[in-house]
Formats: C-alpha cells, sequence, structure tokens
C-alpha cells in the first residue's frame, strides 16, 4: 500500500522528487516510522534501531553515528488539499493486551478513518510527547491540536524589501505556502503605501513570482558577537503544501533547525539550474540519483540499516506475514528441541513435555522420534529463512513504472548487483554508455576546451563490451520532423546494437514494444505508457539478411519463386552481404570497362551507385567509404590505361619532318578513340554527384558522434580521398580530350580566314556536297545533312564540332561538363582566329572582312541549329568585335574619330584598335586620317595578341545525380546487367551452402 502511495506521488510530480535533494540523516522520524512504533513508550527525539524486525515493543538508543532514514513517502502534506478532516494518529497497543500481527496492520492502515473522542485524545499525547522531547524553535510556534488559536510563522528573506531580516506572520495548521506567501506581499504593499506617497505607483507582486522554501540548518556565532544561519540544504515548498504541518510532522535531526524563506521563483530555479549542471559535471546520473534516494535504505551495510528494522513490517504482504510466522514457528520448535538436548537428567524431575519414549528395536538401536522431528523441522525452518529475501530489499523491487514519461526495462543485464529494473527517459534525449576512463575524460574536456562538447551519457551501464556513448534515443522536441510521441534510436559509430533481433547501423524508428539489445549482454524493451493501447512486445523473427540464400519462409517451390520474382524485378536494388562487396566490385568494373559493353553509356555508374546505396542503407557504415576509395581507384587504373593507349595512337610530340609528312588526322577516327576517355568523363561524373550525396549524408549521421573521433575521421579521409580520385580522373580526361579536339581545330581554322564563300569554284563544292548529302543513305542525322551543305572548308570546321557533339551526347555527358567542353573549343577557336587575324595585316580591307563575315556566319548558324549558339556567341564575341570593325565602310570608317570608334568597340584594347588602324588598307600611298590618332598619354604598349592561358578553369559539377535509384530500373539493357548481378551474387550464396540446402531456379 506504501509502495502505491510512493508511486502515486512520483506520478503526481511531487517536489519531494524532483526538488528535494536533502541528505541522508537531516531527518530523523517520519510518520510511517512513528506509526511504526507500537510498543508501551515512545521512543526519544533521537534515531531509534529496532532489536528485531517483527517485534516493535522494545525501543532503544541509537549511536549518535546511525545513519538517520529518509522523508517519509506518507506525509499527508504532500499530497494536494482535500476536504477531508485533520489527520489522527494511530493508537498504541496497550502492553497487556494481546494482539495478533494482522489485526494490529489492519488497525493501522485504517487509522485515518477514524474520527472518535479516544482517537483524538491518543493523538493529541502522542503531540505532547513529541513536543516536550523536541529542541525549542525561535521559528515558529506549533499550537496544540485541539487549541484553534493560529500559530506563528517567521518567514525570512529579503526577496521583497532589501535588507528585511525576517517577517512573522500567523497560521494555522491548514495554511498554505500561497496563503503564506500572499500575506507577506499584502504586509509588504501595506508598509510601502504608507511610506510613500499617494502619487506613486506601488508594483504589483503575484505569489507565483515567489516561492516559499523549507530551509535546514543552524546558527553560527560569530566572532564579533553576532549570529550567522549556516544553510545546510533546502526545497522548495509547493503552493498546496501546509508549512506549519511539516513542521508537525517533521523535526530535524539534533543540533540542526528548521525555517522557512522567502525567495524569487526565477533566481531560485536559476541556482537549481546551476547545481543540476554541476552535478552532471561530475558525472552524476539523475536517475541513479532518484533510485539512490528512494532505495537508500538499501544501499549501506546491514548495520547502518539497523534502525530501519522496527518499520519493515509496515511493508510486508500477506504472503510474507505467513512465511514470517512459519519462521517464527520453526525458530520455537528449534528452541525446543536445543533445551530438550541442554536439560541435565540429574538435579530434578524432568519435564513432562521433554520426556522422549524410547522404542528399543531388535538390532539394540534406539531412536528418539520427538528429537528426530524437532530437528528436522529446525533444519527446515533454517533452510525457510535463508530462502525468505530481505523484506526491506523486497520492498525495493515492488516499483511502479511511471506514466507520464517512455522507459526501457530491462530483460537482460550484465551485474545484478549494479544493474536496475526501469530505465527512465526523463528528457527528449537519452544516451546510453559506459563510465569513461581517465583517457577519455581528458579527451573530452580538450573537446569542451575546443568548443566542440559531446553529448552528455544519461545511464552507466557496467558491461565491458559497451563504447563511452553507445546508444542513442531521442523523442518527441528531440526529433522536430517525426510526429508528437514518435522516437528514434540510432547506435554510435562502432556500438554493436540490436533492433527487435536485426543488427542496427544507423537511426530507425523506436516503437513501444520493440527489444533494444546492447553489446552482447544488455537487452531493453522499449515503452511508453502515453500510447495507448499499449502494442504487443515486437518479437523478433529469426533475422537472414546474412544469407541472401534464404529466399522468405516456406518450402522449396515458394522460397523459388520468391528468387525468380527477385531476380526479375524492375525495383532499382542490389542485395549482397558485406564479405561479397569486393566481389561485387570487381564484377561489375570487369564486365562494364567499355563503352561496348552493352549495359549502356552509364552502366558502370548506375551498378556501382546501386552497390554503394545498398551498403550505406544496410551495412556496416565503416565498409561505405572503403568501397568509395576501392571504386575510384579501379576507375582511375581503367582510364590511366586508357589514356595511355589513346597517347600511342595519337602522340602529342612528332618530329618536324615526321608532321609535314603526316596528313591531318581524321575527326572520325579520332571521335572513335575518344569515345573510352569520354565514357569514363560521364560516368566518373555522376559518380562524383552521386558519392557527395552519400558523403554529405554520412556527415550528417555523425552529428551526434563525439567531435574529433579519431575513427570518423579516418572515414572522412577515405571519402576525401576517393572524391579526389575522380576529380583527378574528370579533369585528365577532359584534358585529353580538349587537346586533341583542338589540335584537330588547329589545321582547319585558317581556312575559315583565307576561303572566299562568294567564288564560283567554292559555289560548285557547295553543290556537289548538297547532291553527296542526299543521295547518302542511312541516318546520319539533320546536322550531317547541314554540314554536307557547307563549303568544304568550312565543314571541315564544323564537322569537328559535330563530331564533339555526337561524343558528349552518346556519352550522357553531363550538361554543365557539356557546356564547360564546348566553351573551351570556341575559346581557342576565338583565340586562334583572333591572333591569326592580327598578325596578317593583309586581312584588313573591307572585301576580306566581308568574306571572313560570311563564313563565321555560316558556322555561328550550324552551331545555333545545333543547340550551342549561345556558347558560342559568348565566346567568339571578340573575333566578331574586329571583324565587324573591318566591315564598316571605308567611307564611315575615314569620318570616325578614335574616341568614337574605341566607344563603339569598348572589347578592343587601345593597342589592338591603333594596331587596326595603323594597317587598315585605305588605298596605295593613302595616310591614315588624322582622326584617327589616339589621344596623348593612351597607353600603346600593351600586346595585341590574346594569350591561351586565359582559359575559362574547369569547374567540377556539384549537382544532383541524374542516376535516380528511386524509381524503376531505366533501359533494358541496365535491366539485363542487374538480374546478370544478382543471379551472380546468388550463385555466391549457393556455393556456401551444402547441396541438400541449395535453391534451384
Amino acid at each position: 500500500m506504501l509502495s502505491l502511495k510512493h508511486a502515486e506521488m512520483e506520478e503526481s510530480g511531487s517536489p519531494r522528487f524532483r526538488k528535494l535533494h536533502f541528505p541522508v540523516g537531516l531527518w530523523i522520524n517520519s510518520p510511517r516510522k512513528h506509526f511504526a512504533k507500537l510498543g508501551a513508550r515512545w521512543p526519544s527525539a533521537a534515531s531509534v534501531k529496532s532489536t528485531t524486525s517483527s517485534d516493535a515493543a522494545s525501543v532503544h538508543e541509537a549511536p549518535p553515528t546511525a545513519p538517520l532514514s529518509s522523508l517519509s513517502f506518507s506525509n499527508p502534506s504532500l499530497a494536494p488539499p482535500s476536504p477531508s478532516p485533520a489527520p489522527t494518529f494511530l493508537r498504541p497497543r496497550p502492553a497487556n493486551q494481546q494482539q495478533s500481527r494482522a489485526k494490529r496492520l489492519s488497525h493501522l492502515f485504517l487509522r485515518g478513518r477514524s474520527n472518535s473522542d479516544r482517537d483524538r485524545a491518543i493523538g493529541e499525547r502522542e503531540r505532547e510527547l513529541w513536543a516536550h522531547s523536541a529542541a525549542p524553535s525561535s521559528h515558529h510556534f506549533l499550537p496544540p491540536a485541539s487549541s484553534s488559536a493560529p500559530g506563528l510563522v517567521k518567514i525570512y528573506g529579503d526577496a521583497l524589501s532589501s535588507g528585511a531580516n525576517y517577517r512573522s506572520l500567523l497560521a494555522n495548521i491548514h495554511s498554505t505556502a500561497r496563503q503564506l506567501i500572499q500575506q507577506v506581499i499584502t504586509r509588504y504593499t501595506e508598509r510601502e503605501r504608507e511610506n510613500e506617497s499617494d502619487d506613486i505607483t506601488l508594483q504589483k507582486h503575484s505569489p507565483e513570482d515567489f516561492l516559499l522554501c523549507d530551509v535546514i540548518g543552524k546558527p553560527i556565532q560569530q566572532a564579533d558577537g553576532g549570529v550567522q544561519w549556516q544553510t545546510e540544504c533546502r526545497r522548495g515548498v509547493a503552493p498546496w503544501e501546509c508549512p506549519l504541518l511539516l513542521v508537525d510532522m517533521w523535526r530535524p535531526k539534533d543540533g540542526f533547525e528548521r525555517r522557512f524563506e522567502i525567495q524569487r521563483r526565477d533566481e531560485y530555479e536559476r541556482e537549481e539550474r546551476e547545481k543540476e549542471k554541476e552535478r552532471e559535471r561530475d558525472g552524476e546520473n539523475y536517475q541513479v540519483r532518484w533510485r539512490r534516494n528512494r532505495m537508500a535504505s538499501g544501499s549501506g551495510p546491514e548495520e547502518e540499516r539497523g534502525h530501519r528494522g522496527r518499520n519493515t513490517e509496515l511493508r510486508r504482504s500477506i504472503s510474507d506475514m505467513n512465511l514470517s510466522l512459519r519462521r517464527r514457528q520453526g525458530n520455537q520448535a528449534a528452541n525446543d528441541a536445543r533445551h530438550g538436548e541442554n536439560t541435565p537428567t540429574n538435579g530434578g524431575p524432568p519435564d513432562r513435555k521433554n520426556i522422549v519414549s524410547m522404542i528399543a528395536t531388535e538390532s539394540g538401536e534406539v531412536t528418539g522420534s520427538r528429537v528426530l522431528g524437532e530437528v528436522d523441522r529446525h533444519s527446515r525452518a533454517v533452510n525457510e529463512e535463508r530462502d525468505t529475501c530481505d523484506l526491506e530489499v523486497m520492498s525495493q523491487s515492488l516499483i511502479l513504472p511511471p506514466t507520464d514519461r517512455p522507459y526501457f526495462l530491462l530483460l537482460q543485464g550484465y551485474d545484478q548487483s549494479k544493474d536496475f529494473v526501469l530505465y527512465i527517459m526523463a528528457s527528449h534525449t537519452h544516451v546510453f554508455g559506459r563510465k569513461p576512463t581517465f583517457r577519455e575524460r581528458e579527451k573530452d574536456r580538450e573537446r569542451e576546451r575546443k568548443g566542440k562538447r559531446p553529448l552528455r551519457v544519461d545511464t552507466f551501464l557496467s558491461a565491458p563490451d559497451l563504447l563511452t556513448r553507445h546508444l542513442l534515443v531521442r523523442r518527441d522536441s528531440a526529433v522536430p520532423d517525426q510526429p508528437r510521441g514518435q522516437a528514434l534510436v540510432r547506435p554510435f559509430r562502432g556500438g554493436a546494437v540490436t533492433h527487435n533481433g536485426a543488427v542496427l547501423y544507423r537511426e530507425a524508428v523506436l516503437k513501444p514494444g520493440d527489444l533494444i539489445g546492447l553489446g552482447n549482454h544488455f537487452l531493453f524493451l522499449y515503452r511508453d505508457p502515453r500510447v495507448t493501447p499499449a502494442p504487443p512486445i515486437a518479437l523478433a523473427p529469426p533475422w537472414q539478411s546474412d544469407s541472401a540464400a534464404s529466399f522468405g519462409a516456406g518450402n522449396i517451390a515458394d522460397r523459388q519463386e520468391v528468387l525468380r520474382q527477385y531476380l526479375g524485378s524492375t525495383e532499382a536494388v542490389l542485395k549482397f552481404q558485406a564479405k561479397q562487396a569486393d566481389a561485387v566490385l570487381q564484377e561489375i568494373m570487369s564486365k562494364n570497362s567499355t563503352p561496348d559493353s552493352g549495359g549502356g553509356p552509364l552502366a558502370p555508374a548506375y551498378l556501382l551507385s546501386l552497390m554503394i546505396d545498398y551498403t550505406s542503407k544496410h551495412l556496416d557504415p565503416a565498409l561505405t567509404p572503403q568501397l568509395l576509395l576501392k571504386a575510384a581507384n579501379q576507375i582511375k587504373a581503367i582510364v590511366w590505361d586508357n589514356i595511355k593507349e589513346f597517347g600511342d595512337k595519337h602522340p602529342t610530340q612528332t618530329s618536324s619532318d615526321t608532321e609535314a609528312d603526316l596528313p591531318p588526322p581524321s575527326v572520325q577516327k579520332l571521335s572513335s578513340d575518344l569515345r573510352p576517355l569520354m565514357f569514363w568523363m560521364s560516368n566518373a561524373t555522376e559518380l562524383l554527384n552521386f558519392f557527395q550525396v552519400k558523403v554529405e549524408a554520412m556527415e550528417k549521421e555523425w552529428e551526434f558522434e563525439a567531435p574529433g573521433d579519431p575513427v570518423l575521421s579516418a572515414d572522412m579521409d577515405t571519402c576525401s580521398e576517393a572524391l579526389a580520385q575522380l576529380d583527378d580522373v574528370i579533369m585528365h580526361t577532359f584534358q585529353q580530350c580538349v587537346y586533341h579536339l583542338t589540335k584537330t581545330l588547329y589545321s582547319l581554322l585558317p581556312t575559315l580566314l583565307d576561303t572566299n564563300p562568294f567564288s564560283s569554284e567554292e559555289k560548285e563544292k557547295e553543290k556537289v556536297g548538297a547532291r553527296d548529302g542526299a543521295n547518302a543513305d542511312g541516318e546520319e542525322g539533320h546536322e550531317e545533312g547541314d554540314v554536307s551543305a557547307l563549303p568544304p572548308t568550312v565543314a571541315g570546321l564544323v564537322e569537328v564540332y559535330r563530331c564533339s557533339l555526337q561524343l558528349s551526347r552518346e556519352a550522357c555527358l553531363s550538361p554543365p561538363l557539356t557546356s564547360q567542353t564546348f566553351g573551351y573549343l570556341f575559346f581557342f577557336t576565338n583565340t586562334s582566329l583572333l591572333n591569326t587575324l592580327l598578325e596578317r595585316d593583309g586581312l584588313f580591307s573591307w572585301s576580306r572582312a566581308v568574306q571572313i563575315r560570311t563564313n563565321l556566319d555560316l558556322v555561328l548558324d550550324w552551331l545555333q541549329g545545333a543547340g550551342l549558339g549561345d556558347i558560342a556567341s559568348e565566346f567568339l564575341k571578340k573575333l566578331s568585335v574586329i571583324v565587324n570593325f573591318l566591315c564598316i565602310p571605308k567611307t564611315r570608317l575615314i569620318q570616325s574619330s578614335w574616341a568614337s570608334l574605341q566607344e563603339d568597340h569598348a572589347l578592343l584594347s587601345p593597342a589592338q584598335l591603333h594596331h587596326l588602324l595603323t594597317h587598315y588598307k585605305l588605298g596605295p600611298a593613302r595616310a591614315p586620317p588624322t582622326c584617327w590618332a589616339p589621344p596623348p598619354g593612351t597607353e600603346l604598349g600593351g600586346d595585341i595578341f590574346e594569350s591561351f592561358l586565359d582559359h575559362p578553369p574547369l569547374i567540377l559539377p556539384n549537382e544532383a545525380p541524374s542516376l535516380d535509384l528511386t524509381q524503376p530500373i531505366p533501359t533494358p539493357e541496365l535491366q539485363k546487367e542487374v538480374t546478370r548481378l544478382r543471379t551472380f551474387l546468388w550463385g555466391l550464396d549457393q556455393d556456401e551452402l551444402p547441396a541438400n540446402q541449395r535453391t534451384r531456379l
């Protein structure tokens, strides 16, 4: 019954469970102990110790060093006020009246319902004995219970008035703390109103802004003769508690006094938070402290708990009393037997009940049936007493779970002496772990000094295989994206955790009824009493993900059907075990390393993404960085071989004689040899985007890990190295493709300046080309017909652009990288043509400029039709400006001044504009007009040529990957490759099984 009251007060949020931090020993009496004193005389004010747990009649003085009991759990002043009458006291049992233990217990628990004059008289006598045994207090006056006169309470503190010592108030036994605070505020307001003038507005105070504190301490005599109060401990009094009733029911130990203080609530709460932080820094646990305060009687040696023996009978159940009764009967029988054995045979007649009949047997043996029976009963009694658990410890095991917050029920532990039954999730974030070592504590302090404070451990477990921070549980406000009442559980890196029998590597939803395993020893059941009705316990099925060969339960036919469905599924998933990761990687790279492998242009990227995605979601987190680096290294090795092979076919450095003899490289041949490089540049780009997303997700998962963890730092270094390898692949393939394409362009660009598109010969070649294009069979595409329709010299230049565009489209190169590839080609075209034009001053005439403008327009028109017009216009802008300048009619150009020309052609530098005007062909023996002369002080010493080093930098793409693994497999070619890989993995599983356990297709 008391245990139920204990749980009820805990659920109701009693301040004794949250704000009360009285040290053990400050209280020596409680109503529970007071009611247990059923003997003929009452004990003194000092702590008492019972000589037996079954009889409370004899009470002796305890030594002053004996630890004292904690606060009672049945204090009526700690319950909310109710209209029930004032509490009465239990009538002590007369010494000459014999009653059974059960009758006395029933009398005890029904004592609050008696309102007879006899019981009130007994309660008055108890009060007088109590008052006489207590030391007089100068802080309050308690009237007799029969008197209706009010008592006197002194409220100390200067929370309302600075410099005030105390204020005396009249109060009765039913006056609450809120009423006393209101009286103090009223007194203060009245005094201020008397002292101040009427036109001054007084500050209004609310009782909710103040708190009445129950303070235990003692006055200390100072050297100057003054007295200073020294506080030992304090607690906040609830608004509905009755201070005088507290004074009546609870007394401080000898040498200490009680007084009440009024404090501002915000200051009190701030001080309590600071104390709580100090306790957290010392490594104390809220739940451990709560349990220790609750179970203080069971934490010390037996001799320190002796004074509690007199009240243990109050918490006994019916079965306990029956056991005690049998034990007392057995002890009595054993004493009788020992008494019979030790009684002398001479010196008087023996007692009748000790006479044993002797029966002679045929063999002459003598048996004592009564003695044997007594000894047998004695041995049984001893065994029963040994098996009967200590009632004090048993009372501690009668625990009711909380009803307002989740908790973890221990199903299996490591050390019974250290493990608790319930672990309450007091806050919205709960961390399980073990006590850190000295070196680990030093690392945490070092992180705190750097501003990286790790999560505080809420529950310390004793198993040696646990990490310092092993498991994190978050609920309610700690998971804002989840609905209220939802909890998430996640292991810390390297922590062995199971969730309903399955190994847990990453954050998962935690539901009431789930089973959580920590390490090899601890097993918890998660419960949330706020969820009603309570879901059933999650019984974990056998976890079979370690063996992909077991495709579901059932007979062989069912497993075969499940296997067929998985192999032919269009779902973007590839299941495998951690030990098969290297084999899967090798199979993907060996079968999809060339553009003609059959899986499509992005087959390596798609298959590797499937592998990394499954690893990051279902396998050990330590495996993901390793696979990223292994895949990047293998891709880099393949690309390096392709670059070396391409260099052998297209050497970059040749002698001048050999270069003069060699014909210009064929664009089609170059395009075919560049396919592997463009293929891997496209796949590396997609993998880089996908890997970046996975690395960011890994970093987000590590946000709760200890900052600066060397394991996590090593994983991050591994991921960074993998991304760097892919960066190298993209840059080198881009460099090789652009270099050889620009090398081909270099030999074709001069024709753009020298060809006359208006000549009859060029027109005839254009007609022949148009007829050949019309008769060409096959599906060349619209761009091919357009190229054939162009003049041959211009068509050769456009063919390079067309092949480059076709390469990027076949390889499914990302749009940002495609734009940068053509941006570099157009930059080279612009720089090469502009420098050649400035170098050949014979082209500085209107007629030649019109030819160049026409050829350039033909190229730009084709690029516009191919979707590259914007990029071309941006990078060919300066070349177009110079050509447009040369196309200005001569008569208009002569009339233009330097200022107007520079304003109209702002992209040209003063040196370039001066060079064009100086070498412009006006006619024989005709000098440039004076209006072309630059003003004095114009800087003309700059270089007129453009530098090839000013090319745009390669910006690696940082965008969402185009491969969407949430959608079905996109193409039949990829579906075929995925099915082949699934079959390959199934074969690996079958090789590990006995022949009679294999599943056939």
